[in-house]
């Protein structure tokens, strides 16, 4: 028995809600940040023979939100007419997405988890968002060459090296007097399950095993579950007493 297609149209339509979900996710925590002091994240530069030390901090609320509004606009890209039926302008979109929404998220959760030097932060982000540059000219390729793994392998190596980073300092964290809270540690681990979710997404899209149109409806899940969790971090962090009372 056949798989039905999905239509163009109903493609521009969850792109359109998952626009939707995108944007009540990123109000939801832009609330949290006006109700409440937001927590900051100390940014570090240091030398040697001393620095400047904390010179600088994230807002962890506004950061996530950030996070969400990037996916909102692409998300509104590729479901306005003209733009879903150009193969290319759509997955540049996506990837375009992916590459900023993983990068932040991953800067996010390393400081969360007690990176604060800004050297370490930058490569963190930037090793993050050329992974995606990688899987996406991966993605230009024909199809024939797309079923190739050592390109998709190459990138995964690639985007597995923030959050090694990250997992070294949460297993040093653990020998520290002052460990990242239990909240961190276990949704540092449901967000590396998503990011790892959108990579092997697009490597059944490469292998033929699944169609773009069903491929993006996946790649809205994991996104929408990304922003859910970002929420359940903000909140946590902010309120505790609004997760466990």
């Amino acid at each position: 028995m056949s798989v039905p297609r999905v239509s163009m149209e109903d493609n521009r339509i969850v792109h359109g809600v998952a626009a939707g979900a995108s944007l009540v996710i990123a109000l939801a925590l832009v609330t949290v940040a006006l109700a409440q002091a937001s927590p900051l994240l100390p940014v570090a530069l240091t030398f040697r023979l001393g620095g400047p030390g904390v010179f600088a901090s994230v807002d962890l609320v506004l950061a996530a939100a950030v996070v969400m509004i990037v996916a909102a606009l692409a998300r509104l890209a590729i479901a306005l007419p003209g733009v879903g039926g150009r193969r290319v302008t759509v997955v540049g979109a996506r990837m375009l997405e992916l590459s900023q929404t993983s990068a932040i998220t991953v800067f996010l959760v390393a400081q969360l988890n007690g990176v604060v030097e800004a050297g370490t932060l930058i490569l963190v982000y930037a090793i993050a968002a050329s992974a995606i540059g990688v899987l996406w000219m991966h993605s230009r390729a024909p199809q024939p060459a797309q079923r190739s793994a050592w390109p998709y392998s190459l990138g995964a190596a690639v985007a597995v090296v923030p959050w090694g980073i990250v997992a070294l300092y949460q297993i040093a964290g653990l020998l520290s007097p002052t460990p990242a809270p239990a909240l961190v540690r276990v949704l540092t681990i449901v967000l590396l399950v998503l990011a790892a979710a959108a990579w092997a997404v697009e490597r059944l899209v490469h292998r033929g095993q699944l169609d773009r149109a069903r491929a993006e409806l996946a790649h809205v899940i994991i996104q929408v579950g990304t922003g859910i969790a970002l929420v359940l971090l903000v909140v946590g962090l902010a309120r505790p007493s609004a997760l466990l009372p």
